[in-house]
Order: C-alpha cells, then structure tokens, then sequence
C-alpha cells in the first residue's frame, strides 16, 4: 500500500487525479497540495511513497521539486504530470516512475502504479506477482 502526493497549483488537477489514485486498490491515501513550500515541509515529517508533480507547474518548476525531493528523500517514486510530451525524455533522464499525460485517466493511473509494483518485486527477485 503506498502513501502518495499530489504536487500542483492547479485545484482542478488535484481533485482528478487524487479521485482516480483514491480508486486504485494498492493507494493507502493521497494528500493533496497546491503549494511546493507545504508538500516539501510535510515530507521532512511523512513517509510519501510516490509523488505526482505537475512537470510545469509556476513556482518551483516539477523538475527542480523532484530534485529537492529526491534529495530529501532518495526512495520515493516520482511520477510527473504534464499537459504536453515536451518535458517526457527529461522526466526519465531524472528517473521517474511514471510520466501521466493530462487529462489522466483510471487506466493511466493504474498502469502507473502497476509498473511501480512491477519494478519493486523485480528488485526484491520476487517474481511470482
């Protein structure tokens, strides 16, 4: 079960996408915020397992917030949320876990976090899932 956030200034976005991961059997829950400065406090006190940053969201571009974070915290999963594929090849050269296309849909999210599950039983060499 994994603890998530959702990283954008837009409340629009933040209500979809927290919508669709409340509705994926593997998400234990999902805290929205709209500014950068609160997600990054939070995340020095909570265990975020996966983090979905607007890619290019005002402020401190969702590049630079993934470097932060992931500075802060190497093993959450960064999946990036973006309106365009510009910012895609870059995303996965920063190593992302996922790069959802806006409108996101159910089936996105799933995917996504089915390829995150994917990835960790691999590393564990448990196979069998």
């Amino acid at each position: 079960m994994y603890d998530t956030a959702v990283i954008d200034s837009n409340s629009a976005c933040l209500e979809h996408i927290s919508g669709l991961l409340k509705d994926n059997r593997y998400i234990n829950s999902v805290t929205c915020y709209c500014r950068w400065v609160d997600y990054l406090g939070e995340l020095k006190h909570r265990n975020i397992h996966i983090a979905f940053i607007r890619v290019d969201s005002p402020g401190l571009h969702g590049l630079s917030l993934a470097r932060v974070t992931r500075g802060m915290s190497p093993n959450v999963r960064i999946v990036f949320i973006s309106g365009v594929n510009d910012y895609a090849v870059i995303a996965f050269e920063e190593k992302a876990s996922g790069y959802l296309m806006w409108p996101a849909t159910q089936k996105d999210i799933d995917e996504v976090i089915e390829n995150i599950r994917a990835r960790e039983h691999w590393k564990r060499g448990d196979l069998s899932e």
